[in-house]
């Protein structure tokens, strides 16, 4: 009996050593974690989109972003997005564009733009800096509909207005959207498509016709406010650190990857591999379709012929082709530029290279 009490009162006091040096090692490890550094959370993504002041109507050329990794991403073109507000800036103007996942961080951006309302081409080429680049990847905490989260201000945004006008917005799901630098862009001298013998990509709406008839464009609105420290990049600031990438002879070399960039809601890419062959996928709404087949180019035209033998590379063998596959049989696609051109939903689409 007197051996197990001696038995239990070792283990007793074993016992509080241990939890004694345990609360000791807590207590320690409170003490770091309060005095070691935190491990920022980062995002892995950056938006970009164009704005237009509303019925100055603008058609973006080009617009390509040169990430740190010393490559140019090419964004889609088509219609600048319409900020509601025509006169001045929208405060609120900064909107979420096309969202990237594999670039690097971006570094130069060249923008290339019709200004419809005026009829005149405009180009703008400028450094993103520092502090901007850390702000797209950087977490933050924010209060959104009373409820606490992180964020990220991972959006561009570039507005475009008459007389070269330029602005760049900064926001992220729940900050509020900050004016990061205003601009002037230069007249491009060979005019719409850089003189390609083609004529601006759409005439001015009614409705904005109608505005400028009776308003006029109301070109001042647009300066950068006089008492404002927020800095101004001109053109003649702003020469890019590595030429722009020179352009692909897509009638020569067709072969590679085509994004649908100027049809609304559609999700659509096109592959054309150098062996001939094709991947092909779209989207719509949650109808979707995956074809595969043959490619064939006589002149300035591709045909693709699919074939339902093939499976699209990548997808999981004998997965349903969807609904929407059809529209990939025997589609003619014209080569314009950098462009290939379809008639899809009666529209004349551009399935953008890459």
């Amino acid at each position: 009996m007197k051996r197990l009490r001696r038995t239990l009162t070792c283990s007793l006091l074993m016992l509080l050593v241990a939890l004694s040096l345990s609360a000791c090692a807590s207590e320690q490890e409170r003490s770091d974690a309060r005095t070691r550094p935190m491990v920022e959370k980062l995002c892995d993504h950056w938006s970009m989109g164009v704005l237009a002041p509303g019925y100055m109507e603008a058609w973006v050329e080009d617009l390509e972003v040169r990430d740190d990794r010393g490559r140019w991403v090419q964004m889609p073109q088509g219609m600048a997005g319409d900020m509601g507000q025509t006169v001045g800036w929208d405060p609120k103007g900064g909107v979420a564009g096309q969202t990237l996942y594999s670039a690097g961080a971006p570094m130069e951006v060249y923008v290339r733009w019709q200004s419809l309302a005026e009829a005149q081409t405009y180009r703008w080429h400028f450094t993103i800096s520092e502090s901007l680049r850390q702000a797209l990847v950087k977490q933050e905490p924010v209060v959104f509909l009373g409820k606490a989260g992180n964020s990220c201000r991972s959006n561009i945004t570039i507005g475009v207005a008459p007389g070269g006008r330029t602005i760049v917005w900064n926001s992220g799901f729940g900050f509020e959207t900050a004016v990061v630098m205003y601009g002037q862009g230069e007249v491009e001298p060979l005019g719409p498509w850089q003189g390609k013998g083609k004529e601006y990509a759409y005439p001015l709406s009614d409705k904005a016709k109608q505005y400028v008839q009776e308003h006029g464009i109301p070109y001042g609105s647009w300066d950068p406010p006089p008492s404002s420290t927020i800095p101004v990049v001109t053109a003649a600031t702003a020469q890019p650190g590595l030429p722009l990438p020179a352009k692909v002879d897509v009638r020569a070399k067709p072969a590679g990857t085509y994004v649908l960039s100027n049809v609304m809601d559609v999700d659509s890419t096109v592959i054309l591999r150098s062996d001939g062959s094709f991947d092909a996928g779209i989207q719509i709404g949650s109808a979707y379709g995956l074809a595969a087949g043959h490619w064939m180019q006589h002149g300035d035209t591709i045909r693709l012929k699919r074939d339902a033998r093939m499976k699209v590379r990548g997808t999981v063998a004998g997965s349903e082709s969807g609904e929407l596959s059809p529209m990939f049989d025997d589609m003619a696609l014209t080569i314009d530029d950098d462009c290939l051109r379809t008639g899809m939903m009666g529209q004349n689409a551009c399935y953008l290279r890459q």
